[in-house]
């Protein structure tokens, strides 16, 4: 499936994943290719996504993620790798 993450800076990534595990403020949750279309409040955490290549981690300030049958698009104010250093 299609994934995304847009910050208000940037496309932060943007690729094929084979799912996506969020966190909400009920707790953490799996995205699966074929998930039925739903709408989750991310709470501030980390956030994977694992690809054909392997798994990328990222740090998101909260946001919002859609899901879609063929595709996650998460939207949030600030998103970066965890490799990256967070913002000051």
């Amino acid at each position: 499936m299609e994934c995304r993450i847009v910050s208000c800076a940037r496309v932060v990534f943007s690729g094929e994943a084979t799912a996506v595990y969020a966190r909400s403020h009920e707790g953490w949750f799996g995205i699966l290719p074929g998930h039925a279309p739903a709408v989750f409040a991310l709470a501030p955490a980390p956030l994977r996504v694992m690809t054909p290549e392997g798994t990328r981690s990222f740090r998101v300030a909260g946001g919002t993620l859609y899901a879609e049958p063929a595709r996650v698009t998460i939207l949030t104010v600030h998103a970066s790798p965890a490799s990256e250093s967070p913002p000051r």
